[in-house]
């Protein structure tokens, strides 16, 4: 599979509608934190594009090291913790919500390690094999990706909503097939497709609108 620029600005933009739309149909203001999610993949594949055009011109850092870097901000600090925070926000069921804060804890833990490690030692990209290679040593990796999954997968899954139980479970069936498929290029093949999957998020404010039409 060949990844590009051309592919993340396609997706960036039309993240960018359907975020924009689904902000546009909240009815209720605990679902604008979901609501923003694609807008935030959007800003995201718009610097994995940007980071495309400087890798395949040879540019020279700064600009490589600010859009890999901003790019695993993303990754590591903007996600594991706004995952478990947008869906505790627009989760009713108040046992659901005591668990999702648990995973809120976990990602800000992680938040603040990625921080660390970013500080110690920034990300470092590269194209391999058509996709973007980010190099940044983890310790205990197979841990930190366990924590990863339980912050900002897991709360999609127990949430009492269909439709984002489907959202999580195609984000995380895209984390394993990235994981065992595109190993060295794992972190934006799986970015990519959870970027894609995200899109579902406007079909959930949709079905709450009607609700609440209905109701």
């Amino acid at each position: 599979m060949c990844f590009s620029a051309e592919a993340s600005f396609v997706v960036s933009g039309t993240l960018l509608v359907v975020g924009a739309g689904a902000i546009r149909k909240v009815n209720d203001k605990k679902d604008v934190f979901i609501a923003c999610i694609p807008l935030l993949f959007a800003f995201q594949q718009l610097t994995e594009g940007l980071l495309w055009l400087t890798l395949e011109s040879g540019e020279e850092p700064p600009m490589q090291f600010w859009l890999a870097n901003l790019y695993g901000i993303f990754i590591g600090v903007v996600w594991p913790f706004y995952a478990p925070f947008a869906i505790y926000q627009g989760e009713m069921d108040k046992s659901v919500r005591k668990v999702v804060a648990s995973m809120m804890v976990a990602g800000i833990s992680l938040a603040a390690y990625t921080i660390i490690g970013l500080l110690s030692e920034p990300v470092i990209a590269s194209i391999v094999n058509h996709s973007i290679h980010y190099a940044h040593d983890v310790e205990g990796q197979r841990f930190v990706l366990g924590m990863y999954l339980f912050a900002t997968c897991v709360p999609f899954i127990l949430s009492s909503n269909r439709l984002l139980n489907i959202t999580g479970a195609m984000i995380t069936l895209g984390f394993f097939v990235s994981f065992y498929a595109y190993r060295e290029t794992f972190a934006s093949v799986w970015c990519f497709f959870a970027a894609i999957a995200s899109a579902l998020i406007y079909l959930y404010i949709v079905d709450q609108r009607m609700n609440r039409v209905r109701g």
